[in-house]
């Protein structure tokens, strides 16, 4: 399911976003960016939606675990993608190994760190949008979330200069019927909400 939830967020505003995400997102979500599972806490997931003519796209996070025991991420389940390879010893990042999660500890999944191959996207991912992911945990077990799909070169989640430059390039390309009903002006109320 992709959800087109910046939009949302930008038009309708927390209340009714949290409204809507009820319907797609289970209780354990405690707002939009943040979910709960156990001990655990998943914050802005986002990913790097695939470049033109490419169908991979990696995955990133940060993950707290509040517990006093370890935890790991062994799972990710995601249906418009083939499969998914979760690449978490941050010195052996070609290796598929589960990300470890110390307790009392936030874990982070970011670009040029520990992240999560996304492998042959079987439908086009439209940036700007969310993508629901299931995460699976070996203790605390399977939290449903909503990743924020961002730009292909975003350097992190809501990377409003990735986003303008892929909006910039795209406009070209996309110009024409086919964009006639599309809003790209909805985009630029998100930048700044989002902005940390």
């Amino acid at each position: 399911m992709i959800i087109k939830r910046r939009d949302l967020l930008a038009t309708g505003g927390s209340l009714l976003a949290g409204a809507f995400f009820g319907v797609f997102a289970p209780a354990r979500s405690a707002k939009a960016h943040e979910y709960e599972v156990g001990k655990l806490k998943v914050e802005h997931p986002w990913l790097r939606a695939p470049a033109d003519g490419q169908k991979d796209a990696t995955f990133y996070a940060f993950i707290h675990n509040d517990g006093d025991t370890p935890d790991k991420l062994i799972g990710v389940k995601v249906e418009k993608f083939e499969k998914a390879v979760i690449h978490g010893d941050p010195k052996h990042l070609d290796l598929e190994t589960p990300v470890v999660l110390p307790p009392k500890t936030k874990t982070t999944l970011a670009p040029g760190s520990i992240y999560v191959a996304l492998i042959g996207a079987k439908k086009h991912l439209e940036v700007g949008w969310g993508l629901e992911m299931t995460l699976v945990f070996e203790k605390a077990g399977e939290v449903v979330i909503d990743a924020a799909i961002d730009a292909p070169d975003a350097l992190h989640a809501h990377d409003a200069e990735a986003m303008e430059r892929w909006e910039k390039a795209h406009n070209k390309d996309t110009s024409g019927p086919k964009d006639a009903g599309h809003d790209h002006h909805g985009h630029e109320h998100h930048h700044d909400m989002d902005k940390h």
